[in-house]
């Protein structure tokens, strides 16, 4: 018995700020399996490092991701289903908007050679497949750079763990979840400062107290205490406070939640912090 596929859910159309993640899902009935393609602005779509292609099997569930969508991914979208009985398709328009300028992204800053670890905290039923992203491109399996992810029912840990951060990793950090029902991320941007740097900030520093303050009794107070308070500039801050409120919480109660089907969302956003 052979059925020519149709779309019981077609792609719907998308509006996504420049440089976020655009997302297609369509639900087709057809016997046999069909076969999907996309294309954009009538030519096909390849998978890329930042073209994600997923069709889950249970569900009859196609699924285009544009892990950061600029002005060039925006346009017509077709979704084609096709087998030996037929074939059927199915077309949404992504439109990309800029944000408003001033709306910059918060960074944390570490230091250069530290080890660093970004968690993140994700809810899924189904379990989701985890992809972590560097300057929008995937993260390899290597010996400095490690991920772990661990399950407990639907509440999914992930962390990348970064050996002896280098200046190379600077940049823009991102995990995705992907299942059946959609997909979720979370986005932090990590700054390495040079300890070159670090020092002549220092330096400069303790020369402008030492001209800031002329007065003898000041100095001598100085000396007597024989401390420094050295204000060193930090760029970006949530992450620290956020941790600590879901610390918090964490100690205070805790809650049961019922799986039930549904797209991942992010419990807890990407947090930042030096292994000690």
């Amino acid at each position: 018995m052979t059925q020519k596929p149709f779309f019981t859910q077609p792609i719907t159309s998308c509006v996504v700020p420049h440089g976020e993640v655009a997302r297609f899902h369509a639900r087709v009935s057809s016997m046999p399996k069909p076969e999907i393609s996309w294309f954009h602005n009538r030519q096909p779509v390849f998978p890329s490092k930042n073209v994600v292609f997923h069709f889950d099997e249970v569900t009859s569930t196609a699924t285009l991701i544009i892990v950061d969508a600029f002005a060039e991914h925006a346009g017509q979208y077709t979704c084609r289903a096709a087998n030996n009985a037929g074939e059927a398709v199915c077309s949404a328009t992504l439109t990309i908007i800029r944000e408003e300028e001033g709306n910059s992204r918060l960074f944390q800053s570490v230091l250069e050679g530290e080890p660093v670890e970004l968690k993140c905290k994700l809810i899924a039923c189904p379990p989701p497949s985890i992809l972590w992203f560097h300057n929008n491109r995937s993260i390899p399996k290597e010996r400095r750079r490690r991920i772990c992810t661990e399950s407990r029912m639907h509440i999914h840990n992930t962390s990348l763990v970064i050996e002896s951060i280098k200046d190379k990793d600077s940049g823009s950090y991102r995990v995705m979840a992907i299942n059946s029902e959609g997909s979720a991320e979370s986005t932090a941007s990590l700054l390495v400062s040079l300890r070159e740097e670090q020092s002549a900030n220092y330096l400069g520093f303790v020369r402008r107290s030492v001209q800031a303050h002329e007065s003898a009794d000041n100095m001598a107070e100085q000396r007597k205490e024989q401390k420094f308070r050295v204000d060193l500039r930090c760029v970006g801050s949530p992450f620290d406070k956020m941790s600590k409120v879901h610390q918090g919480r964490s100690r205070s109660k805790s809650t049961s939640v019922t799986a039930k089907p549904g797209r991942p969302f992010v419990g807890e956003s990407i947090v930042c912090k030096c292994v000690a």
